[in-house]
């Protein structure tokens, strides 16, 4: 059995999704209601409706379910985080203790923790490479609060014995994102011309930004979770993502050779700006994963504009 923490979010559920198909028993733990499209799974898959930030209802959880591996997706978001940081210090900071405390008392033995890229922050201007390495100094609520999952991912592995891995994502590309973040026009540019809908793209064509298509996402997960465990060694993992960073020029033109009736255009938004211009020209270097457990992106920028427009059309319920 594995419980998958935000089950019902788009990485959570495909995810859930993955491992059910592998003919997996699974559990998803959600505020939300569990996704509909698990349904025809039966049996083998059990939906519990709760939140993270409320320790005993993370127990019940977990005691109900008794896993041993629990994928921890659930969070809030960044912008979400920036607007509500009380919020966000319930979900993310004592969401994230929560669970490790779950996994202590009813002796689970492996958590493997979403965090993000966002853990970078200050101090990365000028540099040409970021890796494993770098140092993190958050400035969003966001990036604090996941920076904080991973330090006390470490302190519950050498306390407590738990096997404990995370993976930094950068900004994830996937149909049905609703919640605004700075990346966030990677996915309504695509999503926008699919439904033959105009689109602003609110950064420079030049701009350059890291990202990972949802499929990728959840299967780093996977693969992370079933490398052998003397393999592991840096814990903490930073993932590229696609390679080479993709400029928004770059993605508008890969749109346009799958929909070349697609009306997208420019409209800077200063405060995207702002947050993009510390990490252009700099290099995500993600050697240590690829090394210790064989990652590997499976969707370069032009396959995932692909099979995003095919994911569109073939489940457009899923995505609304």
């Amino acid at each position: 059995m594995n419980l998958v923490t935000g089950g019902s979010g788009f990485i959570g559920s495909t995810l859930a999704k993955m491992l059910l198909d592998e003919g997996h028993e699974i559990a998803t733990f959600d505020m939300k209601p569990g996704p509909f499209f698990l349904e025809p799974y039966g049996k083998r898959w059990t939906h519990l409706q709760g939140n993270q930030g409320n320790l005993g209802e993370v127990l019940t959880a977990v005691q109900a379910s008794r896993p041993k591996t629990i994928f921890h997706l659930g969070g809030m978001l960044s912008m979400p985080s920036e607007q509500n940081p009380q919020a966000s210090f319930q979900a993310n900071v004592v969401g994230v203790y929560n669970v490790l405390e779950a996994a202590r008392v009813f002796d689970v033995e492996q958590v493997i923790y979403a965090s993000t890229n966002g853990t970078y922050g200050l101090d990365i201007e000028g540099l040409s490479v970021i890796d494993d390495r770098t140092l993190q100094r958050p400035f969003t609520m966001y990036g604090v609060g996941k920076l904080f999952g991973e330090l006390l991912g470490r302190y519950y592995h050498r306390r407590y014995g738990i096997d404990f891995r995370s993976v930094r994502l950068p900004g994830v590309v996937g149909p049905g994102a609703k919640t605004k973040n700075v990346s966030i026009y990677n996915a309504w540019a695509i999503e926008k011309s699919i439904l033959g809908e105009p689109y602003e793209i609110f950064v420079t064509p030049e701009t350059a930004c890291p990202v990972i298509y949802f499929k990728d996402a959840a299967r780093a997960f996977l693969e992370l979770s079933r490398a052998p465990l003397e393999q592991i060694k840096t814990r903490n993992y930073l993932l590229a993502g696609v390679e080479p960073m993709p400029t928004a020029q770059g993605l508008k033109d890969a749109i346009l050779k799958y929909l070349p009736q697609a009306k997208l255009s420019f409209n800077p938004d200063p405060l995207a700006m702002a947050f993009h211009r510390m990490s252009q020209g700099v290099r995500w270097d993600d050697s240590p994963a690829q090394r210790e457990w064989g990652w590997k992106v499976h969707y370069p920028l032009e396959s995932l504009v692909e099979d995003f427009i095919q994911e569109m059309r073939e489940h457009p319920s899923w995505y609304r």
